[in-house]
């Protein structure tokens, strides 16, 4: 993957007095919480120039609300749903939808917790991992659509690494032509070959990935013993659906080789200043194409959900960019700027993203029962990125070339997945008129 960010300010709104570190300040009171927070998401937040949310105003709104928390008798505490309801309206329709804030008290006696993004993740009537089991089950009991065996290999996770839920199968589509169909859980199908010698099942979780991709899927598309390169097979189905993201070290190897050549999948920028809009020029976000690589091009449709979240909707936006790439489902889940997790290596470097105390974000609250401060820890995104065409992605997803929503009723009770139907159909109606 390539991305070229310029650390060069297009303008310094402030290289000013009065800045406040974030990252493991001890802090004594709500109050003093609160300040590190506001000042926190004040100098490092990536999205104040498109975000809709004033945050003076809400400084002016919930600071009086911590103070009072501070004046509170020990006789009438404050409650936890009074101390989740001040941070929820904080940091409520923020843009950012990787953004995720934990905030205790004193001993960790309670915590409030804060994604402003999860009230668009997830179907109302269903989540995604029940959606996938049933799409999965609907497509293994098309025997008259499914050509031989079908390859799986359930998601496990080891601790310190995850290995994804694999499905590869060959589906019908004419007398003779076939349609290769991949889909995977998150983007750490590179651990299975990294972590391939310590595996119990080994040569199991490999399995899908080399019928799909060939022996050496680790290094892109084989130019033979892959369902993708096959001559036979006219057209692949990526199914990304219900896919939570994960590593970009993923998506030369297995996104990018099903291309021709590197891919522009949009711009990105961070902030090089302290000042709300410092930010830098924007820059290429380009994905290679490695030298393993799908050699001759072939209708790819990818399908996506509003549970298709981070890396899913890069390689969504990728396979869409493809001259013979098509989105087909529903906007994704709208997270892409990029992440790095613990703070000491954030805030000084890039002055945005994570910060507050890593410990607090790793180990959980019980880790000061012995401690009168109150913690806090904000996840938030280091890059802003936007499409080809500057359009935002961030809390907005990326829109499908063909929309296809999901439906719940249609998949459990009439056994039809309506959004790989969609899929096929493309790919037959495309390959007819090549």
């Amino acid at each position: 993957m390539a991305i070229v960010a310029s650390l060069t300010s297009c303008r310094k709104e402030s290289e000013v007095s009065g800045i406040v570190n974030p990252n493991n300040r001890i802090c004594k009171t709500f109050s003093q919480q609160f300040d590190a927070v506001w000042n926190g998401m004040s100098q490092g937040y990536m999205f104040w120039g498109r975000d809709t949310v004033d945050w003076d105003q809400r400084y002016e709104q919930f600071k009086p609300v911590f103070e009072a928390f501070d004046a509170r008798p020990a006789s009438n505490p404050v409650t936890p749903s009074e101390y989740n309801a001040a941070y929820q309206g904080l940091f409520q329709g923020l843009l950012d939808h990787h953004l995720y804030g934990k905030f205790t008290v004193p001993k960790g006696q309670y915590e409030a917790i804060v994604s402003p993004g999860m009230n668009d993740y997830y179907h109302p009537d269903s989540y995604a991992d029940m959606e996938r089991r049933e799409e999965l089950r609907v497509l293994q009991q098309r025997l008259d659509f499914v050509q031989g065996s079908y390859y799986a290999y359930d998601p496990e996770d080891y601790g310190s690494f995850t290995i994804p839920g694999m499905y590869c199968a060959l589906l019908k589509l004419r007398q003779g032509q076939y349609i290769g169909y991949f889909r995977f859980t998150s983007f750490y199908l590179s651990n299975v070959h990294t972590y391939y010698s310590i595996l119990p099942q080994n040569d199991a979780v490999q399995e899908p990935l080399r019928k799909f991709y060939g022996p050496r899927y680790w290094d892109g598309v084989n130019s033979e013993g892959g369902y993708a390169s096959d001559e036979s097979v006219v057209g692949l189905i990526i199914d990304l659906r219900g896919n939570g993201g994960g590593s970009t070290a993923d998506l030369i190897p297995f996104i990018g080789s099903l291309s021709q050549s590197s891919t522009l999948v949009g711009y990105t920028r961070v902030k090089d200043g302290f000042g709300r809009l410092d930010y830098s020029p924007w820059s290429k976000y380009i994905v290679g194409c490695p030298n393993l690589h799908l050699r001759k091009a072939k209708p790819i449709v990818v399908l996506s959900d509003i549970n298709s979240v981070s890396c899913a909707e890069l390689a969504t936006m990728l396979i869409k960019n493809l001259p013979n790439g098509t989105f087909i489902g529903e906007r994704t889940y709208g997270a892409v700027g990029a992440l790095w997790p613990d703070s000491e290596h954030q805030h000084d470097y890039f002055y945005s993203g994570c910060f507050g105390d890593y410990d607090y974000y790793q180990y959980g609250r019980d880790i000061y029962r012995y401690k009168d401060f109150y913690p806090y820890y904000v996840y938030t995104s280091t890059y802003h990125m936007v499409d080809c065409d500057y359009n935002d992605i961030e809390g907005v997803g990326v829109k499908p070339d063909i929309e296809v929503l999901f439906n719940w009723n249609t998949l459990r009770n009439n056994q039809k997945d309506l959004q790989l139907n969609a899929a096929v159909d493309h790919i037959r109606k495309a390959t007819r008129e090549q």
